[in-house]
């Protein structure tokens, strides 16, 4: 194993420029090495090198000798614009020596006194303050550590920094590779008490993975699952405004055990996770079990995952789009399921957004992604938020969907009194006043036809037009018709004699809706979902 071993790194060592290989090793980006259980590793330095989209990759179950130092040039996105998608980045540290304080990073780089590759040269800064630092849940933000008042604070394996760099490059990491767990503390300020005026939850945590290899995000939430918040136990990995395509919520592509599935996370990559807020504390541990050796990449520029059963909503104005999603699956109910559903993260900062709210015990969150069970395709009424501003001209759509072909979306708007099939078209109207939260759009989803058993010589249609609603094919029975509103209530019931075959039932009484109709006489059954208007 140790020969193996010294051949791999031969071939590696044969591609890189001219350097003393008995002194120094460098992995390029895209890379991988293995230094095995048994396996000893010496060198003066071990170099590990990455681009926007490629990592090198180091799993660490040997030895590295005491006096090997290792860097991970970590590329970290270029700052971004305030109020504008692109830019900035969550990082973790790969790599770190013991005590490892801000002031030893931001002088890492620095080589026999020459500091001109120090990482302070590629960190926008104003005065002292760098783009560098945590997430606070007391403030709700993020911080810029200061480069004096700041500069003992130690730096942790296993926790998200937010940084950037003045044009996208890579900043240096030194020390020690981790091949033990890891431990970080995720915290809740004031728990079980945990909204605040603006109805956010201060339990948001940046951690980040704290191995040079990828993370297999499955095995993360398997491990710390029961430690996150119940409407948002999944990893939120912020993708700069780059990323579109399903799991992808305004900045953030999620990761949970319905979207994003099987997706790793690249070496030194940080998220945001969610704690139980019902808990001041609770501890997340990244295991060595969880290192792969190949992922995706950053989250920045993603990827895109097949899904079934789902509908992707679409809202968008002239300067931008927001969307959110509903999944439905046997595993899920009307109320807030671990795992599943996926609430919006920061609602309250948001100028632009859409989201959909729990049927059940919502509690007033807006939710990114929802899931509902498979038996709610049928028919199922989505209370839908909107945040714009007035003057807007906001337009509706289906960006993505999985629904079978035989289901229906229809967008009601109370205001107007509309109701409009998105599976034919979209939706556009423009904001009088501004627009926040609740009460004035719904997602109606159900079955063109949701039962229909009809007599071999014989065929039955229904619809409706000009208040009425018409039936149309030979009856061989006296049939008794029913109309159910959207809450499951009769509001109307009528009877139609053997043998017509064509009639006309007035629904003037009804008012704008969409309602479901049944119609039973033992020989023939029909339940078709229509729209008065």
């Amino acid at each position: 194993m140790k020969y193996n071993f010294i051949v791999l790194l031969s071939i590696f060592c044969l591609s890189l420029e001219a350097q003393d290989l008995s002194s120094t090793m460098t992995v390029r980006e895209g890379t991988s090495v293995s230094i095995a259980d048994g396996a000893i590793f010496t060198a003066d330095e071990l170099n590990l090198k990455s681009t926007s989209d490629s990592f090198a990759c180091v799993m660490l179950d040997g030895t590295i000798t005491d006096g090997t130092v290792v860097n991970y040039d970590r590329y970290v996105n270029v700052v971004g614009t305030s109020g504008a998608n692109g830019g900035n980045d969550l990082v973790s540290l790969p790599v770190k020596a013991t005590d490892t304080d801000y002031n030893d990073f931001l002088n890492y780089g620095t080589v026999n006194g020459d500091d001109s590759m120090a990482n302070y040269n590629y960190i926008p800064s104003s005065g002292a303050l760098y783009a560098f630092g945590p997430y606070s849940n007391v403030s709700q933000s993020y911080v810029n550590y200061n480069s004096i008042s700041n500069a003992t604070v130690l730096l942790q394996r296993g926790v998200g920094y937010r940084a950037a760099t003045s044009s996208g490059q890579t900043l240096r990491f030194s020390g020690t590779i981790s091949k033990d767990t890891e431990n970080v503390t995720i915290t809740t300020t004031d728990p079980i008490i945990a909204p605040d005026t603006t109805g956010d939850p201060k339990n948001w945590n940046s951690v980040g993975n704290p191995y040079p290899t990828y993370l297999n995000s499955t095995l993360f939430l398997d491990e710390n699952e029961d430690q996150l918040a119940e409407d948002a136990a999944g990893i939120y990995g912020y993708n700069s405004g780059t990323q579109s395509g399903t799991g992808t919520i305004g900045n953030f592509t999620i990761i949970n055990r319905l979207v994003n599935i099987g997706l790793s996370i690249t070496p030194g990559q940080g998220f945001l996770v969610a704690n139980d807020f019902t808990d001041a504390s609770n501890v997340i541990s990244f295991t060595p079990a969880m290192r792969v050796f190949s992922g995706s990449d950053d989250f920045i520029l993603g990827r895109d995952e097949n899904v079934n059963e789902m509908v992707r909503l679409k809202a968008e104005h002239a300067g931008g789009d927001f969307a959110t999603e509903i999944y439905f699956n046997e595993n899920s109910t009307h109320g807030v399921d671990r795992g599943y559903d996926a609430k919006l993260f920061g609602a309250s900062s948001l100028s632009f957004s859409l989201y959909s709210e729990l049927l059940e015990d919502s509690e007033g969150n807006g939710m990114a992604i929802q899931s509902l069970g498979s038996s709610d395709l049928s028919d199922v009424v989505i209370p839908l938020g909107l945040k714009a501003s007035q003057g807007q001209q906001i337009t509706f759509s289906i960006e993505t969907s999985t629904l079978p072909a035989d289901v229906e979306v229809y967008l009601e708007d109370n205001i107007e009194n509309t109701y409009t099939l998105l599976n034919q078209g979209s939706y556009t109207f423009t904001a009088d006043t501004a627009i926040s939260g609740t009460g004035r759009f719904y997602l109606n989803i159900g079955n063109v036809t949701l039962s229909q058993v009809d007599n071999d010589f014989n065929s039955l249609s229904l619809y409706a037009a000009n208040k009425n609603i018409f039936v149309n094919g030979q009856l061989l029975a006296t049939t008794q018709v029913d109309v159910y509103d959207t809450l499951g209530r009769i509001v109307m019931s009528s009877s139609l004699e053997t043998g017509s075959d064509a009639n006309k039932i007035n629904a003037s009484q009804l008012s704008t809706g969409i309602y479901v109709v049944k119609l039973a006489n033992g020989k023939q059954e029909l339940t078709k979902k229509v729209i008065i208007k």
